[in-house]
């Protein structure tokens, strides 16, 4: 039987003309071999043909996208369209054109993400445009931290398939809230560098476990790395470091407690995209089926509407 089309939903505000952002959506797109869908929500009613014109779309782009159009809260009209089409992703800037970058994100963008349905990118509308084309165009290192738990699982198996995709290596970072008891309270002498064998220690284990090995996937060259301290701070720190060209997390809609926390610190301080899947929600592809044209494609920095 053949795979489904997947479709990639791309909603447009009209604040800003499109070539930017449906750059950024041609890169993910051909990663993931999936049809771009462009949104406009407005309040009135709207024909078919004036779509286009509202949301800035240039005649070159016309026969590569597909528009529709909805009426009502843009974050409703967002999700309902992407469980119509199915959509199999989202893409969303984090802040709209005109929005406060002060903000941790604007209301359209954390009103999709409280309630996802279907995995959602978001890119940082502070971050450098160049950057960001050159990071979707040549994709090296996707991060996904880990926790242990089924969630993480799942960002891991996703990322797997998009590092197959790209020809790109997994970061697996799993951070510890604090050091091992034996580097808090040692009983004997410690040298200079022992909590750096000790962490040495912790990385190999980790990679020995079945967690690890099974959720890495064979078909992706995979790394583990290990830090200490607080996670979001570390994920952000960690990514920058190490020049990461994508972060993929789990969480479960709330910025309220627990993972939220880290989810607050990526959209406030990430260098490079998100991809958001909702902890409850299963990928369609668990298994590397994407595609890669290695000779790159067309993408974009500041992205779609972010409210």
């Amino acid at each position: 039987m053949p795979e489904k089309k997947q479709h990639l939903l791309v909603p447009l505000d009209g604040s800003m003309p499109a070539e930017q952002p449906l750059e950024v959506a041609s890169a993910l797109a051909d990663l993931t071999d999936a049809d771009i869908h462009i949104l406009f929500v407005s309040r009135e009613p709207m024909p078919a043909e004036a779509v286009p014109a509202h949301a800035r779309i240039s005649r070159a782009w016309l026969t590569r996208v597909r528009t529709h159009h909805a009426r009502g809260h843009a974050a409703d009209c967002i999700r309902e369209t992407a469980r119509q089409l199915p959509a199999s992703a989202i893409l969303l800037s984090s802040h709209g054109a005109t929005g406060n970058l002060d903000a941790l994100a604007g209301h359209v963008t954390l009103g999709v993400l409280t309630d996802p349905p279907c995995p959602v990118y978001v890119v940082r509308s502070a971050l450098s445009a160049e950057s960001q084309i050159h990071r979707l165009r040549h994709v090296r290192r996707i991060l996904v931290p880990l926790d242990g738990s089924d969630d993480a699982a799942q960002a891991v198996a996703e990322g797997a398939a998009l590092a197959t995709a790209a020809n790109a290596r997994l970061v697996l970072l799993y951070v510890l809230c604090d050091q091992p008891s034996a580097a808090r309270a040692p009983a004997i002498w410690r040298y200079s560098d022992q909590i750096h064998h000790e962490m040495e220690a912790w990385r190999d284990e980790f990679m020995r476990s079945g967690f690890a090995r099974e959720r890495g996937g064979r078909a992706c060259s995979t790394e583990v790395a290990l830090r200490c301290g607080d996670p979001g701070e570390q994920i952000v720190q960690y990514a920058a470091d190490e020049d990461c060209d994508m972060i993929i997390t789990a969480w479960g809609g709330s910025l309220s407690a627990g993972r939220a926390q880290v989810v607050r610190r990526l959209l406030a301080q990430a260098p490079c995209p998100i991809l958001f899947l909702r902890a409850d929600h299963r990928p369609r592809r668990t298994t590397p089926e994407y595609r890669h044209d290695s000779s790159g494609v067309a993408a974009g920095g500041a992205t779609p509407a972010g409210g």
